[in-house]
């Protein structure tokens, strides 16, 4: 709540960190139930399933352009905190440009340092959300057309198939896990849930207090792993994360130049579309200013999915990149 009046970017999330920051400083240590975060995962993996209800069609060369660059992004992001002096592990999941809550959650089943992984990340939120919606108010229209998120309303889901989709979902997380398959508790609910709002056309309005309560509990999950050795090391990553918001602003803002120059958006749609910051926060910007919110949410929740699929499976690679010299 503190974090909601002081305008700090995932308020929901920081603002637990911030409390078990202040528990480890003074000494005390609590542990978390075990069953906090397989279930803070399949929670999150249907939230993010049921934003896969947007229309793709006629933006395949512009979604192409935007992967790659998402990737190479990814890359030139780890590379830059790796000759900063962050550790490999860390380094990777600090460098993901999206899905702050989900990444930070991911980052838990490796030796990553969660504090540095938060820090960076939330960094990357602050930094290109005031940068972005900053340029974006420049070219504001004078009589934005009042939109509201209506696309996450429909039909509904009812209560039995609600149940169908959470079985499913379990199910899937399951067979996932004796695959191997990396994240399989946030993937498979994922997958799962985003079949069936595009195959079967189902809509649901996100509830956000419930997703209020996931980022609270991812929070205090990423909290508790957090120790006062990690926090004392703070003055060594200001410049990584200079480096990594010079970066990710100075990218964005090539990529948005790109999808004017191969589509006939405007350049406040273009500039949002290409915000590295937080989905809801960047769709009300989009509507306050007067965006093609619609253009704007497909590329925001392109961002994430992409982010979330391409980070298990590059996750990998991280045994081959630690044993480089």
């Amino acid at each position: 709540m503190a974090g909601r009046r002081l305008k700090v970017p995932a308020p929901a999330i920081l603002g637990p960190v911030a409390c078990f920051m202040v528990l480890a400083l003074s000494g005390v240590h609590l542990s978390v139930p075990a069953f906090q975060k397989p279930m803070l995962s399949v929670v999150t993996g249907i939230l993010l399933g049921l934003r896969m209800n947007h229309s793709l069609k006629g933006v395949y060369r512009q979604i192409i352009v935007y992967v790659a660059w998402l990737i190479l992004l990814s890359l030139a992001g780890i590379c830059i905190l790796t000759a900063t002096g962050v550790d490999r592990e860390t380094a990777f999941f600090a460098a993901m440009p999206g899905g702050m809550a989900e990444i930070t959650l991911m980052s838990l089943s490796y030796r990553s340092d969660p504090f540095v992984t938060v820090l960076l990340q939330s960094s990357r939120m602050l930094i290109s959300m005031t940068f972005f919606s900053s340029l974006a108010a420049r070219y504001r229209k004078k009589d934005p057309e009042e939109r509201k998120m209506d696309h996450l309303r429909g039909k509904g889901i009812s209560l039995p198939l609600w149940c169908l989709l959470i079985v499913l979902s379990l199910a899937g997380a399951g067979i996932f896990g004796l695959l191997h398959i990396p994240a399989a508790t946030i993937l498979a609910p994922m997958m799962v849930v985003g079949t069936a709002v595009r195959g079967a056309g189902l809509e649901c309005r996100i509830n956000r207090n419930l997703q209020t309560l996931v980022q609270i509990g991812i929070g205090g999950l990423t909290g508790a792993s957090i120790s006062r050795e990690s926090m004392m090391g703070f003055p060594h990553y200001i410049i990584p994360i200079i480096l990594l918001s010079l970066l990710v602003t100075g990218s964005g803002i090539l990529m948005a130049h790109l999808l004017m120059k191969l589509t006939q958006w405007d350049k406040i749609t273009c500039i949002l579309s290409c915000c590295p910051a937080g989905l809801p926060p960047t769709i009300m910007v989009a509507m306050e200013y007067g965006a093609d919110a619609d253009i704007v949410t497909i590329f925001q929740v392109l961002r994430m999915v992409t982010v979330l699929l391409m980070t298990p499976v590059l996750a990998r690679c991280l045994p081959l990149f630690i044993q480089m010299p």
